[in-house]
């Protein structure tokens, strides 16, 4: 995984966990793995991200990350479209870390994995 992959995807992970999380849950870690931590409508999100001298592939982190955005009713835009409780702010943030994801093997995305990472 390349360096500016992970440091992007931390990034607008942690741009999103701070905007949506329940007030005062939002933690990080750093260890083996720098692991984030934080809670919303009272169901904890964690995801641990490759440490310095750990490596992963690409497809492995997004794979992990859309599992536990899942996991924890923070699907793709067409998933949470009627039950996702948010300011307008908040569903821009998750977006757009979701559009940075792409699709899976669940195929639950509407992108279709076309998004530029530059």
């Amino acid at each position: 995984m390349s360096k500016k992959d992970i440091q992007f995807l931390i990034g607008l992970t942690r741009k999103c966990g701070e905007a949506i999380c329940d007030a005062g849950t939002f933690e990080e870690r750093n260890s083996q793995y720098l692991v984030m931590k934080w809670k919303y409508q009272g169901n904890e999100f964690v995801h641990k991200f490759p440490g310095l001298t750990k490596t992963t592939t690409v497809n492995y982190q997004y794979h992990q990350l859309r599992k536990n955005l899942r996991a924890n009713g923070m699907g793709p835009p067409n998933e949470f479209s009627m039950d996702f409780k948010s300011s307008a702010e908040q569903q821009k943030l998750l977006e757009e870390l979701w559009v940075y994801l792409g699709t899976d093997e669940e195929g639950q995305t509407p992108y279709g994995g076309e998004v530029d990472r530059g």
